[in-house]
């Protein structure tokens, strides 16, 4: 899926739904309907997907056209759920976000299951991420050089300042930019790019490769925050040559992210020239990046044997603490369950509150059918780091599989109250709900998952199977009927057009 050029009827209708998603008064508050206790349903805090009737192009404009863009993107697009990975990204992004230029903080991130080296910023504060950029980062600095600079992206707004004076304002140029990312995300094609003629097709092609002034100011102030975040700003010119490497030796096939990001020599001695003038100091990678960079690895591989192969050759002759957890990660891939806890117990012994192996633990265990122990431990570590996804989405999975859906249910509804916008945990709400004997919570948590990616059609039919459910239970019903109207007005807005 993600090395599939996407059709092309769909992108320039992803213009037109992006436009009209965002041009109309979106849903003004996003509310589930809820049944009392003997419906067995509990209140979740669901997102307000916000109101785009001001007639200015807006930093809340581009908020609510970015979030719009979010859901059609989702829908055409393989994304990663790995929850250990997007706690990683998020982390790391929220850290340089806080040293950035970013006056609305407010940000999203969607991870794509694409060896590709890509990663890209849309207008609103949506950062996406291939996983195949792990792959080619050698250091945490490295990712970070690339958000950072994706970032100020943002904070400057060079998509709106690239626009001239007389269309800056104008929406559908933005909103059929935005679906020009789409392709340029996926599949990284200048024929791609070009494809998606409309009336403004060479303007939007041009639009998607960022000037050279841009890219200069992209570089210069994602390495101030690389170093106000206390990483090594050189992150950003060493990138380059890793990119710079790839377009010599694959010149049929540049980096995917050149394609939007343009890398010229000045560009790149500039870039070496401005990392020399911050001070020498010693940085020590972060672990957790190599065993993301592992899970990333795995995630991207052919077949799952081979590599456990690989990496069992590789551990022999160059052994570190991040092969050792890839090697259990590929044996746990393979159901190697009691190889995959010999292998992970000195990890565990050596730093036991890591996450990524408290998980792995827990899955290891799991895949032994010792749910109980699995639970415990768990649960151990959920209350000393309250909310934290990995942990809880694990505890909801162990749970599911050691068939108490109930426990699972409650868990995983108190997370939809902190996490609304996950389309993942929605997904594996609407599986325990089922499992539960909770209808209504079915029908409601697929209709939140199938906003979540786009599907809006698919969103409405969970809706009216949810409807006759409600029929003694008038909390529920309102609100219902309020998410119906919700959707309904889009659907006749759509029609007009």
């Amino acid at each position: 899926m993600p090395d599939t050029m996407p059709n092309i009827t769909a992108v320039k209708s992803l213009t037109l739904c992006l436009l009209l998603a965002f041009t109309l008064p979106l849903f003004t508050h996003v509310a589930a309907a809820q049944g009392s206790d003997d419906t067995n349903t509990s209140d979740y805090n669901l997102p307000e997907l916000g109101d785009g009737s001001s007639s200015k192009f807006s930093l809340e404009q581009e908020h609510e056209l970015g979030r719009a863009w979010l859901k059609a993107f989702r829908g055409r697009v393989e994304t990663v759920s790995d929850p250990l990975m997007q706690d990683y990204l998020e982390d790391l992004i929220y850290r340089l976000a806080r040293h950035s230029a970013l006056s609305d903080k407010r940000l999203e991130l969607v991870i794509v299951n694409n060896r590709a080296l890509n990663a890209f910023a849309v207008p609103g504060g949506v950062v996406g991420v291939h996983n195949g950029l792990l792959l080619y980062a050698e250091n945490e600095a490295q990712l970070a050089g690339v958000l950072s600079h994706e970032l100020a992206h943002l904070s400057q707004r060079h998509f709106v300042r690239s626009l001239d004076k007389q269309t800056a304002g104008n929406l559908s140029m933005m909103a059929g930019l935005l679906a020009g990312i789409v392709l340029a995300a996926t599949t990284g094609s200048d024929a791609g790019i070009a494809a998606i003629a409309t009336g403004q097709a060479a303007a939007m092609q041009s639009q998607l490769r960022f000037s050279r002034e841009h890219e200069q100011e992209a570089d210069r102030i994602g390495m101030q925050t690389l170093s106000k975040a206390g990483m090594d700003p050189g992150g950003i010119p060493a990138m380059f040559e890793i990119m710079n490497r790839r377009l010599r030796f694959n010149s049929n096939r540049p980096p995917e992210f050149l394609l939007t990001h343009p890398l010229t020599e000045n560009r790149i001695s500039d870039g070496a020239n401005r990392a020399r003038q911050y001070p020498r100091n010693v940085y020590t990678d972060n672990l957790n990046f190599q065993l993301m960079k592992k899970r990333a690895e795995l995630e991207l591989a052919n077949n799952k044997r081979d590599i456990l192969n690989q990496w069992q050759h590789e551990q022999k002759n160059k052994p570190s603490e991040a092969s050792s957890y890839g090697l259990v990660i590929a044996l746990m891939a393979n159901d190697e369950w009691q190889q995959a806890g010999e292998q992970l117990k000195p990890l565990l012994a050596e730093d036991p509150n890591r996450i990524a192996y408290v998980v792995a633990n827990a899955n290891i265990l799991a895949g032994q059918k010792d749910y109980g122990a699995a639970i415990e431990q768990l649960r151990k570590h959920v209350s000393l780091n309250p909310g934290n996804n990995a942990l809880t989405m694990t505890l909801a999975d162990v749970l599911q599989r050691a068939g108490r859906a109930p426990e699972a249910e409650e868990v995983l509804v108190e997370q939809s109250k902190r996490r609304p916008d996950d389309p993942a945990l929605w997904y594996q709400l609407a599986e325990v709900h089922g499992l539960s004997g909770n209808i209504l919570g079915v029908h409601m948590a697929r209709a939140e998952y199938f906003i979540l990616r786009g599907f809006l059609d698919s969103a409405e039919k969970q809706l009216h199977y949810a409807w006759p459910l409600t029929e003694s239970n008038k909390v529920a019903r309102h609100r219902l009927s309020r998410r119906m109207k919700d959707l309904q007005e889009l659907r006749d807005t759509l029609k007009k057009f």
